[in-house]
């Protein structure tokens, strides 16, 4: 499958620790530099912001889908051509879910982990069959990965669940990891469940 857009979920903020923004910008720059698009939350703020404005700076494409409560709040980045403006949550990651070739998770808070686990229950599931990755910047992600870990070890999630979900340290190897994705066929999803 052609990857031609990457959905990023990450923060409204851009956290304490300068490398986040950093990181995001790296990581928006790469994928553009490959020419592949980006959805987002739709936010003029932290690293959504960041993300936003490196893609259009680089020449790519940024669609915005935003939540109708949060819509006037987070000023969508005036730059992008679309926005999407869902009435729920589900509504919205409906519409990353079918908007996007792979998603990519940067730090964020309790809207990027929702994020994360939708993505890949619906991986889990079969309802989608994409590359999802995870950018561990400055180890933001140890714990999440150690309990994931944890889950696996005590029988709650399958090895080849944890698997399929792609892990780097730097915007490089997360790149790098998401377009290299071979994706298991479309009938192998019931492995992940482990029944």
């Amino acid at each position: 499958m052609e990857i031609k857009n990457i959905s990023i979920f990450c923060g409204a903020h851009e956290g304490n620790n300068p490398q986040y923004a950093e990181d995001a910008k790296t990581t928006s720059r790469l994928i553009a530099e490959k020419g592949v698009n980006v959805v987002f939350g739709g936010g003029n703020v932290g690293l959504m912001k960041v993300i936003s404005d490196t893609a259009l700076d680089n020449g790519v494409e940024a669609l915005g889908i935003s939540l109708r409560s949060l819509y006037e709040l987070e000023l969508v980045n005036p730059r992008i051509n679309e926005v999407v403006v869902a009435e729920t949550l589900l509504d919205r990651k409906d519409v990353f879910m079918d908007r996007s070739d792979a998603f990519i998770v940067l730090p964020g808070g309790v809207g990027s982990l929702d994020e994360l686990a939708e993505v890949m229950a619906s991986n889990q599931l079969g309802i989608i069959n994409k590359p999802v990755g995870i950018l561990n910047t400055a180890g933001y992600y140890d714990h999440l990965i150690a309990w994931m870990k944890k889950a696996v070890d005590e029988g709650f999630i399958t090895k080849a669940n944890f698997d399929d979900l792609i892990i780097a340290d730097t915007p490089n190897q997360l790149i790098d990891g998401i377009l290299s994705n071979k994706r298991p066929s479309d009938t192998d999803w019931t492995n992940r469940l482990g029944l």
